[in-house]
């Protein structure tokens, strides 16, 4: 369990991997999480574990008003979390991985709202790279006032 936490505390603090946040563009727009991505896709569930460096509350709804610019957004998968995503994993030889957020990078335009997910990589389950199975993604972008 030591294990699991060093080496995700160690990828979350390395100051490469939450630049400094730009000047903001005027507005504000939305990132979220669904309990139900397009699984067809390959896209599981995920939740949002920081933003631009610092800690996300808890809340019901993984989902954060932004202002409009460029973000890094540490997301967890939870692609396990579901019979489908679990099935997938035991048949790929999955074992227990270390827990890692992985970054990614969203400029946020004013009046729009992102879903995020986890992509499933079936080619990529290796032992010699423990997270290389899964990549953040972005699945949905709609229009979406922001208040």
């Amino acid at each position: 369990m030591t294990l699991r936490l060093a080496i995700g505390v160690l990828l979350l603090a390395s100051p490469c991997a939450f630049p400094a946040p730009q000047e903001a563009a005027p507005g504000c727009g939305y990132i979220s999480t669904s309990a139900k991505p397009p699984l067809a896709d390959d896209i599981f569930p995920a939740n949002i574990r920081r933003i631009d460096g610092r800690d996300t509350p808890k809340r019901a709804l993984n989902r954060y008003r932004l202002d409009a610019g460029r973000h890094a957004i540490a997301i967890q998968e939870h692609i396990g979390s579901i019979p489908r995503g679990y099935t997938a994993l035991r048949k790929l030889g999955n074992r227990e991985v270390p827990l890692v957020y992985k970054i990614i990078h969203i400029d946020v335009e004013a009046g729009r709202s992102y879903q995020m997910g986890a992509k499933l990589h079936r080619d990529q389950l290796k032992p010699s790279a423990d997270s290389a199975y899964w990549t953040p993604v972005i699945w949905r972008i709609s229009a979406e006032a922001c208040e």
